[in-house]
């Protein structure tokens, strides 16, 4: 059986969280969950542990998650997640949760398949066209209605700090 979401979380501390922006050909990678509210995806990545950097942490959660190795490039997005605004708590989310999500545009290297223990709820991965991902219920949602123009517009720094979103 997987470990349950968060049960790396430590009560009363926020919990912080790295994400890759795998995107090729107009699509972006995403893992893709269902639970009994629902069906929804994000981009790969997970909690970082304690002693081991935002980089580190980021490269290990996506080689459990993908069997891939990628390179970490820059800081496009900061994005708070508080339980408490949630309008679904989806995988875990609690009122209590309260995690910090820093995403790195990234590079991979091999072929994408799914890891041997995936996360409880995962069901698998896909490539999502950028233009789809509100369509996919795709988390954060703030992310979904801007990326593809931030993609378009190399990144430059603009409001990348998305707040509780």
């Amino acid at each position: 059986m997987p470990d349950e979401p968060h049960s790396d979380s430590v009560p009363g501390a926020i919990r912080v969280a790295a994400r890759a922006l795998i995107i090729e050909e107009g699509r972006l990678l995403v893992m893709t969950y269902r639970d009994d509210t629902g069906q929804w995806c994000v981009t790969p990545g997970g909690g970082i542990s304690k002693l081991e950097t935002l980089g580190e942490g980021l490269r290990r959660e996506v080689r459990e998650e993908l069997c891939i190795e990628i390179d970490a490039g820059d800081i496009v997005y900061v994005r708070e997640l508080l339980g408490k605004n949630a309008k679904v708590k989806h995988g875990g989310i609690t009122e209590q949760t309260h995690q910090l999500e820093i995403f790195f545009r990234c590079k991979r290297h091999g072929e994408v398949k799914l890891g041997a223990h995936p996360d409880q709820y995962c069901t698998g991965f896909d490539w999502v066209p950028l233009n789809e991902l509100a369509e996919r219920n795709f988390y954060p949602h703030a992310l979904a209605g801007r990326l593809s123009q931030d993609v378009t517009a190399g990144f430059r720094p603009h409001r990348n700090y998305l707040g509780d979103a």
